[in-house]
């Protein structure tokens, strides 16, 4: 939550009436920007982390390559959707 605080997605108030809520529009926010900020400190595979890297076959591994292409293309895909597009309908009023 601190995170997102202090990139400005949300606001949040401390107190009996505190909480959190958006601090912009929710089409104004990009799936992308949250995930980068949630997932900073957790790399999608031990070998892009720069350190501690145990993998016995960094440096000479096919596959890390593609898995860059397939998480960038993963995020390029999150940048083209925002809250909105995710939010569910309010609920119906009786």
């Amino acid at each position: 939550m601190q995170r997102l605080s202090r990139e400005g997605i949300v606001e949040t108030r401390r107190g009996g009436g505190g909480g959190a809520i958006l601090a912009r529009p929710p089409q104004d926010i990009r799936l992308g920007d949250v995930v980068r900020l949630l997932e900073a400190d957790q790399p999608l595979v031990e070998c892009f982390q720069t350190a501690p890297n145990n993998c016995s076959i960094d440096g000479q591994c096919r596959l890390k390559a593609h898995l860059r292409a397939a998480e960038r293309a993963f995020m390029a895909h999150l940048d083209g959707a925002t809250l909105a597009d995710i939010a569910l309908a309010a609920p119906l009023t009786k």
